[in-house]
């Protein structure tokens, strides 16, 4: 049965929507650099929070229909989760940016309302305990830590919110993208889904304590400003804890390919701070900027 018609099509409607707010947002705003690194933090807040109640609390499900003969069925699930909440991010995005009345979180929360029942009567979606009422009390809250996040910004944020911001904006790019979409798709790396009875709990309470490991040191080590030799044998205790996890079989990784795959997750991850950092920093240099042609 060709599913793209009846179930993809949605999605991809859904993707183009998504789209056509970000370029809106991306000419009305200033600093673009800044616009992307914001939006990133705001799909991470949503990502944080589907681990738990999507993947962990088996809230709902979705039907995508876009990966044939998934590595596990939640793998397709998480590609329709992935175009609903990049979607509510970047509607989050145009709120905060654009600074928004508070009446049109009202009207957007009912706008996805009407969305979510639409992908329920099409069956492309469907609720285990969830509720679509939840989505509608829920968004309003979420416009409003972004809009509040963005000013804070703006007026320039504290070194812990600062490196919170980065933290939540590393999980698309590296673990969703990089570790999920990349390997895990492709079956070059997996997590071991029988450390506990649930198979799903198991495999991505693994992702998660791999996304932390990666993560937390590596910021360490790049805004800690470690010298070149704390750097590397911090860099090393990396790979010697990936090589233990992948001789305790906690980590599989396809034959021959347990240096690139651990490589690519632990400068790839690098590569996210860095360029987060560099994006956030862009308003400081505007900044200093403004201050310079006003003196």
């Amino acid at each position: 049965m060709n599913y793209f018609w009846t179930n993809t099509i949605w999605y991809v409607l859904l993707g183009i929507l998504t789209l056509i707010e970000l370029i809106f947002v991306m000419v009305r705003v200033e600093n673009r650099k800044l616009t992307i690194a914001f939006y990133l933090t705001l799909l991470g807040i949503v990502l944080h929070f589907e681990t738990i109640i999507f993947i962990f609390m088996d809230a709902y499900a979705y039907y995508p229909m876009i990966i044939k003969n998934p590595p596990m069925p939640i793998d397709d699930m998480l590609m329709g989760n992935l175009f609903s909440q990049t979607s509510v991010s970047a509607t989050a995005l145009l709120v905060a940016v654009l600074n928004l009345k508070y009446y049109w979180f009202i009207i957007f929360a009912v706008m996805y309302g009407i969305i979510e029942e639409l992908f329920l009567s099409l069956g492309i979606y469907s609720h285990n305990w969830y509720q679509t009422w939840m989505t509608v009390i829920s968004l309003p809250i979420y416009f409003w830590v972004a809009k509040k996040m963005y000013e804070k910004i703006i007026r320039g944020i504290k070194p812990s919110l600062y490196y919170g911001y980065i933290y939540l904006g590393l999980f698309l790019p590296s673990s969703a993208t990089l570790t999920h979409m990349f390997f895990i798709l492709t079956r070059h790396q997996d997590f071991n889904a029988t450390l506990f009875p649930d198979p799903v709990t198991s495999r991505f309470l693994l992702f998660s304590v791999h996304f932390h490991l990666l993560s937390i040191p590596i910021m360490l080590i790049y805004f800690l400003r470690f010298n070149f030799i704390w750097k590397a044998l911090v860099i090393i205790a990396l790979y010697i804890i990936y090589y233990i996890g992948y001789k305790l079989n906690l980590i599989w990784i396809k034959e021959g390919w347990f240096l690139p795959v651990s490589t690519a997750n632990i400068f790839g991850m690098y590569l996210s701070v860095v360029i987060l950092d560099k994006l956030y920093d862009s308003n400081r240099k505007q900044k200093h900027d403004r201050k310079s042609k006003i003196n």
